[in-house]
């Protein structure tokens, strides 16, 4: 697992070179620049060929790349070194003795390229399409967080004629609801409900106006103007409205002998409403698990053409709430019922009262031997009571970070109702039509770049703290992560890190290509280049301030992984 998470980002980081120092290559080719080596990996070279005047390699470092072109140097050489270098080269073909427009071409060509990997990566996804939850494909409201900004949001009615309200006056409702289509974000169409979460998080707490469309009880349409700011919500203390994508209430399968079998649900059914309200997955599960003791419930139904209306009466059961196990295993198997629990998720009010972590792992439960297996049947047939569990705490980076522990805690077991069924993930198959496969590419392409610069800018202003910022480990971790939800994440996460990388090189700073394009600027002005001393000391200065900024933000990815383990 670990070697195919490593072939990944290696993969995924050479192909982000390849791309940008192939816009290099070509740009200095076709402006008969020489070129004396195009290398795939730094130095050492391992393995390559020469073709003509260039010689094609692969480097040992597979972090990296670049294109040696004579007269270009990051590290400026002097007179004596260049001559031994290149003194066999035509000195009109030499970088630095082409036109200013050719080098300008030159130097803008590897950003330009990394655009351009962006659009055929995202176009890729666009027309080959890829199996993906219904949350992927819409902006549709979920689980709205309680005490969150969309649970409280003024709604003002829109027009029929489209204009905007009066928003001056009392709202005509409060709050979102679930299944509510998020359709526009201050005027601009919203796709998924992770772009309503993009736009919340780089919105640094400003007003934002957002259009909602809510289906009716009666089948109808409104469309309300909602004017509401993200706040600091969860454990990151991130900016956000407070809403979950909708997941569909898939009935994966059903319970034997469980009050749904009873009142007739069937797998494959989805659940559109509870009592009357839209409800999603979590939505429904929750209204389940809060409907008072006794109580039946009337459930909306679709079941392949037909929608059913089906009363259920949930039977009260035991709930570990606010603590997800899994199993301890080797390998990459399922879930074993056999195997040691391991606690993977812990709310911060059960933390509280527990004082348990993720990652612990519950040796013995009321003396006996813990299983998941007997944890189900703990946890479902002791409503409203506690079992006490023997936890072990394994040591981190053996013993140096945290020592192995062992603690015992009472777990409480909160008292809640159920069907007796199992939720599914529902999937669909999702493409864009042919024609608009470019288009959806490049739309998405200028996405992803006004998002980064719009980040820059709040970093500049102070609204995003630099320790948000990320380096190689952290584009390991999102490249890998991605890899393992399917093809297309992967593709889309590569294609934004691509647009983040051609912005990044076109920044002023020196020994990126944006520093190179500033120097061409002021030669084009001055009408003679730079003083190379000059332009030494400042590659030299700028070398340092690359490797101070890689040493930050490594700090930053390796500070958040040993805070995600400790915690």
């Amino acid at each position: 697992m670990v070697l195919f998470d490593i072939l990944i980002f290696i993969v995924v980081l050479g192909l982000l070179v390849f791309f940008h120092e192939l816009g290099h290559f070509l740009a200095a080719k076709a402006c008969n620049v020489y070129v004396d080596r195009f290398s795939l990996g730094m130095p050492p070279r391992i393995a390559g060929i020469r073709f003509g005047e260039t010689d094609y390699c692969i480097g040992a470092l597979p972090l990296g790349g670049y294109v040696k072109m004579a007269g270009q140097e990051d590290t400026p050489l002097s007179e004596e070194e260049r001559d031994q270098t290149y003194g066999h080269v035509p000195e009109d073909r030499w970088f630095n003795n082409r036109p200013v427009w050719q080098r300008v071409i030159v130097i803008a060509a590897g950003p330009f390229m990394n655009l351009v990997l962006a659009v055929i990566l995202y176009g890729i996804v666009a027309a080959v399409g890829a199996y993906v939850p219904v949350s992927d494909t819409e902006a549709r409201v979920g689980q709205i967080l309680a005490g969150s900004p969309a649970e409280t949001a003024p709604m003002f009615r829109m027009p029929a004629d489209g204009a905007a309200p009066n928003i001056g006056g009392q709202p005509d409702a409060l709050g979102w609801q679930t299944a509510d289509r998020i359709l526009t974000i201050d005027g601009k169409r919203v796709r998924t409900i992770a772009d309503v979460g993009i736009d919340a998080l780089l919105s640094a707490g400003e007003l934002m106006s957002i259009v909602i469309e809510r289906t009716e009880p009666d089948g109808t349409t409104t469309r309300y103007l909602s004017p509401v700011k993200s706040v600091p919500l969860g454990p990151e203390k991130r900016l956000r409205f407070g809403v979950g994508g909708f997941e569909t209430a898939l009935i994966g399968s059903v319970n034997e002998g469980s009050p749904a079998m009873a009142a007739g649900i069937r797998k494959g059914d989805v659940v559109l409403r509870a009592n009357g309200k839209p409800v999603d997955a979590a939505t429904f599960v929750k209204t389940i698990e809060q409907t008072p003791d006794g109580q039946p419930v009337m459930l909306d139904v679709q079941r392949d053409e037909k929608q059913l209306q089906i009363s259920a009466a949930p039977n009260t059961i035991g709930r570990l709430l606010g603590m997800e196990l899994w199993s301890s295993y080797s390998g990459r198997g399922g879930l074993d019922k056999q195997a040691k629990p391991v606690i993977v998720q812990v709310g911060d009010e059960f933390a509280a009262k527990t004082a348990v972590k993720p990652r612990d792992i519950i040796e013995r439960v009321d003396g006996q031997p813990a299983t998941i297996a007997l944890m189900d049947d703990i946890e479902r047939t002791r409503p409203g009571q506690t079992v006490n569990v023997d936890i072990r705490r394994p040591a981190i980076l053996y013993g140096l970070l945290r020592k192995e522990s062992i603690l015992t805690s009472a777990l409480p077991i909160a008292s809640v109702r159920a069907l007796g069924v199992q939720m599914d993930t529902k999937m669909v198959y999702h493409k864009v039509a042919a024609g608009q496969v470019v288009p959806e590419a490049f739309k998405l392409t200028w996405q992803a770049g006004e998002r980064t610069v719009r980040t820059l800018e709040m970093l500049l202003r102070g609204k995003v703290s630099p320790k948000e910022l990320g380096g190689p480990v952290m584009i390991y971790q999102v490249t890998t992560m991605a890899a393992q939800l399917g093809y297309s994440w992967l593709l889309n996460i590569t294609a934004f890190i691509s647009v983040n990388l051609c912005i990044f090189n076109l920044l002023p700073l020196p020994v990126l290509d944006g520093s190179l394009l500033v120097y061409l600027l002021i030669e084009g002005v001055r009408r003679k280049p730079l003083n190379m001393q000059v332009l030494e000391r400042i590659q030299q200065f700028g070398l340092l301030l690359i490797v101070g900024l890689l040493l930050y933000v490594t700090f930053n990815d390796v500070s958040r992984l040993v805070s995600n383990l400790v915690l």
